[in-house]
């Protein structure tokens, strides 16, 4: 079915809704639930701040996920919801579609989920989903709050607070592919002599088996909050999450192999047991001049298993992020400073790409990483009207190696230093109309792997440097709501794994500084909210340019001049487009349509390798009645396979996905 043809369709479903809201308009007022389900509405945004400030008074690019739209998507997949926000592309970043690096950074309350540099949106599902208050996205290196490596950006969890008042939630789904979900928490407080103590807690499993043969996406987790108080002004909290997952995902196929048959299994892609734990504590003390805050938290990962990137291996991952931030308010504006810190480390040991059981002879090696970073960000109202923000972030970062074989071999290490300015300002042109700007520098080290590994490192490598520009405008028009943003982003020294043969003939793998990109792009939300109804219209764009400027990439042979030429995986359009209708305030119904224009699947953009993802419609409903709840979710109407091409070797292959996916669920609070 073409583009145009599905949006057509989308635009009848617009009318023939708009004529049932006429018919059940007459007999109700507005609900006060048809709020919730917008992109931009205010039910999203409340409680979402940075350093204090407001999130939609700063200059940068940001979007929220509330609370009530995380419970009606109950997503699995984090592009659930990602797809309802500009700028997020088909692999593990925002903005910039290359899957091999970190520079979209998942946080939980503030913090890094894990290590910086490993980053991905996916990682989402890491913390506990059942556990979230709202998502907080935020494109670009434009905070000094942030690491500068964040060149896609931010996705900041929230967790769900404590409460005085007891309550608690049992809720079971069930679908397709073997679905069973099951999720039971509580908030309550519990006194114990003469102090309060305000808890949460959150239990819950998952199974899923998905469309190809031996697949699997089955997890356990928990998590548990409590939370002290000292004073009115004085807060500490401590969180503990656990989480054991078993995931076993198939390679691509072929579209000949797709056709014989989709859910045959095809080659590994990946297969790993993963454990992690997380213990995080929180200090929070407002003064009568501003705030001070303290949080330390320590992650452990275990993980075992094969990818088709890295072979077999056994690997412990420990990693401490800590924080000391103090926001100062000012006769105008504020002044905020800190430090952070993480100091990581992973003991690997490496099994031969052949050893699927990790039972023979491995090879043993430990990384490290340390970041030190101070930041100040300085906000100035001249007027009632402008605010300027100026601000600046140092980071030192420390990379080391080591084999160990029987005694602890010799140590590589290296050191790279960054000062990344950041400069903003936001202007109420009028009342309902705030128009901004930002320039940011951004900084990106080399991986230790890259830097240090035996046979294919390169201890040359320049670390990648960044400057995004970017003006947006974000407001009301009447029943209109508008937030878009046009950004530009240079990235010079662009780092890429690439192919060489070796002294002895043999097909090696290295990392080179191979050249300069540019990402550019357009981003928008648009929503029709008309006042005293019961329905919504939402449209999310993305249009994007990204491309090799100067850029040669060697290969086996002659290498190839990639300047001019667009990064793969990069269609210039993506559209999500999103009907939103409450029959009565206990029913809400969603139709929502995702599309992409066709890209290239590979670098060189061969004519033989563009595709088109084929358009993805999904349906929602969710019915509340006193203290119960039931959902009927149908995902992938179209019943779409091919998820995202790549070209190689001549031919185009398919990561798979499950295709069209019905499930029901059920909760209830008591």
């Amino acid at each position: 079915m073409k583009f145009s043809l599905i949006t057509a369709s989308l635009a009848g479903a617009i009318c023939v809704s708009v004529h049932l809201n006429i018919l059940a308009a007459t007999k109700s007022n507005q609900s006060s639930n048809i709020e919730k389900i917008t992109v931009l509405g205010n039910a999203n945004t409340t409680g979402a701040n940075l350093g204090g400030i407001e999130l939609k008074s700063l200059p940068l690019n940001s979007h929220v996920v509330g609370r009530a739209e995380i419970e009606r998507l109950r997503f699995v997949d984090p592009d659930e919801f990602l797809d309802r926000i500009p700028g997020e592309t088909q692999v593990r970043n925002l903005r910039i579609p290359d899957g091999g690096k970190g520079y979209t950074i998942p946080m939980l309350d503030g913090m890094p989920l894990e290590n910086p540099y490993e980053g991905a949106t996916q990682r989402l599902t890491r913390t506990n989903t059942f556990d979230i208050e709202r998502v907080e996205v935020i494109k670009g290196p434009t905070s000094a709050l942030f690491p500068n490596n964040a060149f896609g950006g931010i996705v900041n969890v929230v967790s769900r607070d404590t409460q005085i008042q007891q309550k608690s939630m049992i809720s079971l789904e069930a679908g397709d592919f073997n679905r069973f979900r099951g999720n039971i928490s509580t908030v309550g407080s519990k006194d114990i002599g003469e102090q309060a103590f305000a808890y949460s807690f959150n239990a819950n499993t998952r199974q899923l088996d998905g469309l190809r043969e031996f697949s699997k996406n089955d997890r356990d987790q928990a998590s548990t909050k409590l939370r002290y108080d000292l004073s009115d002004n004085t807060h500490i909290t401590a969180r503990l999450e656990w989480l054991e997952e078993v995931t076993n995902a198939r390679g691509d196929l072929s579209q000949a192999q797709i056709d014989e048959d989709p859910k045959q299994a095809g080659s590994l892609s990946a297969s790993t047991d993963l454990s992690q734990n997380t213990l995080a504590l929180a200090l929070s003390h407002t003064l009568t001049s501003g705030a001070f805050e303290m949080a330390l938290v320590r992650r452990e990962k275990d993980t075992v298993g094969a990818s088709r990137f890295r072979g077999p291996q056994d690997e412990n991952d420990i990693g401490y992020s800590a924080k000391l931030q103090y926001r100062h308010t000012l006769n105008k504006g504020n002044i905020i400073g800190g430090y952070q810190s993480y100091n990581g480390t992973q003991d690997t040991q490496q099994y031969d790409r052949s050893d699927i059981d990790l039972a023979g002879e491995f090879v043993e090696f430990t990384n490290t990483l340390g970041i030190h970073a101070y930041y100040l960000q300085y906000q100035y109202d001249p007027n009632e009207r402008l605010t300027l923000t100026l601000g600046g972030r140092h980071e030192d970062i420390t990379l080391s190696s080591s084999e160990n074989t029987g005694q602890l071999g010799a140590t590589q290490s290296q050191n790279f230093n960054d000062f990344a300015a950041k400069f903003g300002l936001t202007y109420q042109v009028q009342e309902n109309h705030m128009l901004w700007f930002s320039l940011a520098e951004g900084f990106y080290a080399p991986d230790a792997t890259d830097l240090f590994d035996l046979d294919n490192g390169n201890t040359a490598l320049k670390p990648e440097q960044a400057l995004n520009h970017e003006i947006g405008l974000r407001g009301d028009v009447g029943d209109w709501h508008y937030d878009s943003s046009a950004y530009y982003m240079d990235i010079k020294d662009y780092l890429v794994t690439q192919e060489f043969m070796d002294s002895d003939g043999n097909e090696v793998e290295r990392t080179n500084n191979a050249g300069k990109v540019s990402i550019k792009g357009i981003e928008s939300v648009v929503e029709y909210a008309p006042k005293g109804t019961r329905w919504r219209v939402g449209i999310t764009h993305t249009y994007t340019q990204n491309t090799y400027d100067s850029f040669v990439q060697s290969s086996i042979g002659a290498p190839d001049d990639l300047s001019g030429k667009v990064l793969r995986r990069s269609p210039k359009h993506h559209l999500n487009a999103r009907l939103a209708w409450l029959p009565n305030e206990d029913l809400s119904i969603e139709l929502e349509g995702d599309f992409y224009t066709s890209y290239f699947s590979d670098n060189a953009n061969s004519p033989e390798g563009k595709y088109t993802r084929p358009e993805r419609i999904n349906l929602r409903l969710d019915y509340q009645i006193a203290q119960w709840r039931i959902w009927l979710h149908a995902l992938n109407l179209t019943n779409t396979m091919e998820d995202r091409a790549t070209f190689s070797r001549g031919a185009l292959r398919f990561r798979t996905i499950d295709g069209r996916t019905l499930y029901a669920g059920t909760s209830v609070t008591f």
